[in-house]
């Protein structure tokens, strides 16, 4: 009996091939997927080595800066103008992004903290400049006392607020009570 050829491998010419057997198409669709995932890759490459790369350098630079160099960025001074805590009326010492990991926390939560004292004026400024050190010291010893229950307690910054106006009084050796805020207080 005669054969049948199929009208798929007619249409294919696929004549010369074993019977009901399709011969694979050769040509740009097998090598688009590759190709497309290639050039994605070298734009994801070029992308982050051109614009997040240097952004990431500079912020890292600069928080390296703040650490190292407290009288550059991380202690500021500024008369009562807007955007300084509420309440405010005299110079304002500054001390930024302090970073602390809480009691029992084991490195996993972190608790970022600003912290703003009003002076009664620019010589008060400068003593709370010079002790700075003692100052960061103390903030830092604290803060890393508390739990993260303790700190996740609502009203808990009003008391750190009074803990921390007493003793950095004491350090900078005035009658008066420095008055302590804390603008930024993140807890992570």
């Amino acid at each position: 009996m005669a054969e049948k050829v199929k009208p798929e491998a007619v249409a294919d010419g696929a004549g010369g091939g074993a019977e009901g057997e399709a011969q694979p198409k050769k040509g740009p669709n097998k090598l688009l997927l590759p190709l497309v995932v290639a050039v994605m890759t070298l734009a994801g490459g070029v992308v982050g080595v051109l614009v997040i790369a240097p952004r990431l350098v500079a912020r890292r630079e600069s928080v390296q800066q703040g650490l190292e160099a407290p009288d550059s960025s991380q202690a500021e001074t500024t008369k009562a103008e807007p955007g300084t805590p509420e309440g405010a009326k005299g110079p304002m010492f500054k001390i930024d992004n302090l970073i602390v990991n809480p009691s029992g926390s084991q490195g996993l939560r972190f608790l970022m903290v600003s912290v703003a004292i009003e002076t009664s004026d620019a010589k008060m400024e400068e003593t709370l400049r010079r002790k700075e050190p003692q100052i960061r010291d103390v903030v830092i010893s604290l803060l890393e006392k508390q739990t993260m229950e303790r700190l996740s307690v609502v009203g808990i910054r009003d008391s750190l607020k009074a803990q921390l106006g007493d003793t950095i009084t004491a350090i900078a050796a005035t009658k008066t009570k420095l008055k302590v805020f804390l603008p930024q207080f993140v807890i992570q």
